[in-house]
């Protein structure tokens, strides 16, 4: 069975046909007639090609963007990294300052400390000098209650009380050296005389009295103390200021002896060296030496 409906539209017209149970339809094309499966096939054959070319577009302009895109995003990584290295330069600029400030801090202290501890060593030098002239002063104190407490007021000032004589050794004189005769008359002038030893307890005083030389000194000027011993030419013989003649050996230094003739320029003059037995030499009485005197106490 075959049944036609015509619709006109334009000059066109569609034509069903009837194949077994259904229909085929067709489209008139001027005096032809198609079916219409080809047309839809046609139409989905051209929608596929359109929407291949326009995924192709979109593809393009994506790959486009991208390639676009990735410098952007490497420059701004970059920049980041730039920002983070310049924020930790400026940590480390800061932290360099603050070190070079504290440093400065600590080599000011350090200077202070330096300049103090130089102030303190001079206060320290300048009490040292004070304690060691008071040192000094002490002794001297101390020396001269001794010499009052010894001669208990028997001796005058500066004379010095062994046993039962006062002693005056000029060593304590601003001009402490004199000729023999010179400081026999400095002895009378002070009430006293040049020193007689007699006896050997007044040897042995003596020899504690004046200060030890050293043994390595020669005897000559101004090497000892005069006593009041010389030689007299007219009696051959040693003789004390007390008109005394020496007798016995006397406590002569044998070096003395062995180098030095007797005459009557000869003065004696005493001298610790070695032992207390041998102090005595004589040498020209107008030689300048130290001398001492003695007196009886009051």
């Amino acid at each position: 069975m075959v049944s036609n409906d015509e619709n006109y539209r334009g000059g066109s017209s569609a034509t069903k046909v009837s194949v077994g149970s259904g229909f085929l339809s067709t489209v008139r094309v001027g005096s032809r007639s198609l079916p219409l499966y080809p047309r839809i096939i046609l139409c989905l054959g051209l929608l596929d090609t359109v929407l291949i070319i326009t995924a192709i577009v979109i593809g393009v302009y994506c790959g486009t963007a991208t390639e676009k895109s990735a410098p952007d995003q490497t420059a701004q990584t970059l920049l980041i990294e730039f920002k983070t290295l310049q924020e930790m330069q400026t940590e480390v600029i800061q932290s360099h300052e603050e070190d070079k400030q504290a440093l400065k801090e600590e080599l000011k202290k350090n200077k202070e400390l330096k300049l103090l501890v130089e102030l303190n060593q001079s206060s320290c030098d300048r009490l040292q000098t004070q304690i060691e002239s008071l040192h000094v002063e002490r002794a001297t104190l101390q020396s001269h209650i001794s010499d009052i407490e010894g001669s208990c007021g028997r001796c005058l000032s500066g004379w010095q009380l062994i046993n039962s004589t006062c002693y005056f050794h000029s060593v304590s004189e601003t001009r402490a050296f004199k000729n023999w005769q010179d400081s026999m008359v400095d002895c009378i002038s002070r009430g006293g005389n040049l020193t007689v030893i007699n006896t050997w307890e007044k040897q042995l005083n003596l020899y504690e009295f004046l200060p030890k030389k050293d043994q390595s000194l020669q005897f000559g000027a101004q090497r000892g103390a005069w006593i009041g011993l010389r030689y007299i030419q007219a009696d051959r013989s040693w003789v004390w200021l007390n008109k005394v003649t020496l007798h016995g050996p006397g406590y002569w230094n044998v070096e003395s002896l062995n180098n030095q003739n007797e005459g009557d320029e000869s003065c004696v003059a005493i001298l610790n060296m070695r032992t207390p037995e041998r102090t005595w030499f004589h040498a020209y009485c107008r030689l300048e030496k130290e001398w001492i005197c003695e007196m009886e106490p009051n």
